[in-house]
């Protein structure tokens, strides 16, 4: 995951809150996505979409548990 997907993450969770993810499991192409995103004020560009794509579409994302996003999302607040 890229410095610059990471920090559109912090964006997301700090607008929506911590089940930002709930918001995007039904998301299926970029432009979804980047829909979804716009409702929050949060400009995605084709490569951070086509990156958050591949991994919300990957087995593991769906392996990914609620306490694993939070640690990512903690991480993030430290850099």
């Amino acid at each position: 995951m890229t410095k610059a997907l990471m920090s559109t993450i912090k964006q997301i969770e700090d607008k929506v809150g911590k089940d930002w993810i709930d918001q995007f499991s039904s998301i299926k192409t970029t432009e979804e996505l980047k829909k979804q995103a716009e409702k929050w004020d949060v400009d995605l560009t084709d490569e951070l979409a086509d990156e958050a794509l591949s991994l919300l579409s990957s087995d593991q994302a769906g392996e990914m548990s609620e306490d694993d996003l939070a640690a990512i999302a903690v991480g993030l607040s430290f850099k």
